[in-house]
């Protein structure tokens, strides 16, 4: 009777606190939800990068080599660099990533390509997936998940922190860095709409063809 009562309390508390509890398999125990995260709209650049340090390459998530130059001429470019794996799942790279997947047509309609970077150890790579399309409503991620496994990327765009910090770089057509921003801290972040905003100053530009 004991164990039926404790077994009936943790499914009560699951149910009231939002939990995502699977029993039985502590890997599976992906996180306990708590408020959303909130993420800036009014923002500028606050750091200086240069064009050819984004000569990069990346590996996608079946290994295949994906270079940045190969968007060149075709697609603006918003590379966004999660923190990794710093111990746990971080929320405010699930929220962002969510976030992303669900607004992803607003940037296609742009004609802005979304490449988000996981840098570091890839053994949580799956389980960081799930839980931003869990966020998202289980939709599928409509962009390359790109990763960088020996900081080659974090460390020419000198944002090495816990793994990384997290940035956010866009990139017009021809290859030009038009907004550059990287967090101080882990919920420092452009918001969808902050980040909207900046492509929209390049469509306004009138230079981005």
């Amino acid at each position: 009777m004991r164990t039926a009562k404790i077994i009936l309390l943790v499914v009560v508390a699951a149910l009231v606190g939002g939990s995502l509890v699977v029993m039985f398999d502590p890997d599976l125990v992906i996180y306990s939800e708590g408020p959303e995260p909130k993420h800036k709209d009014d923002v500028e650049t606050n750091v200086s990068v240069t064009a050819p340090q984004f000569d990069l390459s990346f590996l996608d998530c079946h290994g295949n080599r994906v270079d940045l130059s190969s968007y060149r001429d075709q697609k603006n470019v918003m590379l966004v660099f999660m923190r990794g794996y710093p111990g746990d799942i971080c929320v405010n790279c699930s929220a962002q990533t969510s976030r992303l997947i669900k607004n992803y047509r607003d940037f296609s309609r742009r004609d802005t390509e979304i490449l988000v970077v996981f840098p570091g150890p890839t053994e949580y790579l799956e389980k960081y997936i799930a839980i931003s399309r869990k966020k998202a409503g289980d939709l599928e991620v409509p962009f390359k998940i790109l990763l960088d496994p020996n900081y080659v990327a974090v460390d020419r765009l000198g944002i090495r922190g816990s793994l990384a910090k997290p940035s956010t770089y866009i990139l017009d057509k021809k290859g030009q860095v038009r907004f550059a921003y990287v967090g101080a801290y882990t919920g420092d972040r452009p918001s969808i709409k902050a980040m909207l905003d900046q492509i929209d100053r390049i469509r306004d530009s009138g230079d981005s063809e």
